[in-house]
Order: C-alpha cells, then structure tokens, then sequence
C-alpha cells in the first residue's frame, strides 16, 4: 500500500485492553444506581461492548425496563456516574495491548500523523495513555472522543469531517483530495470502526483480536485482519 497520510486509531479493542475495566466498571455503576437490582449478566454486558455502543445506548439496552419512563437526562446521569467510577477503579485495569509503543514508534519514526477517534472520553484515553508511558506519540487535538464539540459517533464520519479534518488543515496535514482520503488507514476492532472507514471511503485494517464479532466484522470485508498489533507494523513497513 501507498504510504497512509494519516492513521486513525481506535481505542479500545484496539490500542489497549478495556475489557475488564469496562464491564467491571458498568456492574459498579448498576450497584451503585440500583443496588435491590442485579446486574446484567456477562453476556449482555458483552454483547455491547462489541456493539461498540455508547455508554447511554449501552445503559438503555442493558436496563430495558427503564427505558419507557426514564428521560435521556437519567441516563446522562448514569453515564456521568460511570466516569467517575471509571477514574477511581476502572482505570487501574487498562492496558496497552502488546505492541503499541512499537507500533507508535514506527508511525511516528515514518512522520505519519496519528489521531485516535473513539466513542470514549477524551479524558479517559489521555490518562491511559499517560499511565502505560504512550503520551507524546499523538497530539492531544488529533484525539476525538465522546463530549468533543461536533464528535460523532461511529460509523458516522461526522467527527472526521467536521473536527479532526480542520484540525489537520491548521497543523498544514494535507488530506483533502480524494485519492490522498482513500489512503488514510483506520485500525479498529469492530463494526463501527470498520463502517466508519467505508463511509470515509478509506482502508481499514480489522483487530481480529478485539472486541467485535467476527461474522459481523469478516462480513464487511475489510483490508486487512490481524491478530496482533505487531502485524500492523509489517503492514505499514510493506
């Protein structure tokens, strides 16, 4: 492949393992909210986080019986409640997935611009990116996230389109013609990634090792699959 103008990451799933921090921290978050209540089951917990929802579609499809008489403001609540968990407990259990640094070193050793856009919170992909030694590799503008002005989630390409692309422009990245979008690289795990590099109309590289459901994932047929982010780095220095 043509040297990539840019490499969009995703977060979790993909750059690091969020897997126990996320489901430990949404069981929290119902104890805390509903302690009379049980928490969801493992498996539907699961089942959304490959979905790659959001943390309010999350909540309303994981409390179903909440969702006729509650407002969208409750389940914000829940979410804000989720964060602060999140910070406190969930945090500790993130991890960089093995291979990360080497593969933002050799990015970044390339001079491909970097960004990470993800349904999560900015704040939250920063601190672990801090706490496993990763900062410095991608500017703090070129990561997207859930609560960033004009973000959109996944697949939609609004948070491309409408807040990273001016802020490539300002930092003089030049991805504005068509063929030089058409060799931008997304790295991602699951089919809201995937959607999203199709709606971009980009090469998308599928993290088979991630979160997402593999019939789904294999279903849009995506560039390339790998099981280890090590294998990017061989895509990149092919």
């Amino acid at each position: 492949m043509p040297t990539p103008p840019l490499v969009i990451f995703d977060f979790d799933g993909t750059l690091f393992n969020t897997h126990a921090s996320i489901k430990e921290t949404i069981k929290l978050t119902f104890a805390s909210l509903l302690p009379a209540s049980p928490p969801p089951p493992d498996a539907e917990i699961e089942a959304q986080i490959a979905s790659g929802a959001g943390l309010a579609d999350t909540f309303r499809n994981l409390y179903p019986d909440a969702v006729s008489s509650s407002s969208p403001a409750e389940f914000e609540s829940w979410v804000l409640r989720y964060r602060e968990i999140y910070a406190e407990k969930g945090q500790a259990l993130v991890t960089a997935y093995p291979g990360a640094k080497a593969l933002l070193e050799t990015v970044q050793r390339k001079s491909i611009p970097m960004s990470i856009i993800s349904n999560k919170g900015v704040e939250a992909v920063k601190t672990a990116l801090v706490n496993n030694g990763l900062e410095g590799f991608i500017p703090v503008e070129f990561i997207i996230g859930d609560k960033t002005p004009g973000a959109k989630r996944k697949p939609d390409v609004g948070s491309f389109e409408d807040v990273l692309l001016p802020r490539l422009r300002e930092k003089g990245v030049d991805i504005d013609t068509e063929g030089r979008k058409r060799d931008v690289l997304v790295v991602g795990d699951t089919v809201a990634d995937i959607g999203f590099a199709r709606n971009l109309g980009c090469r998308v590289c599928w993290c088979r090792y991630g979160y997402g459901g593999k019939e789904e994932c294999e279903a849009l047929r995506p560039d390339w699959i790998v099981d280890g982010l090590g294998e990017v780095v061989n895509i990149l220095e092919e």
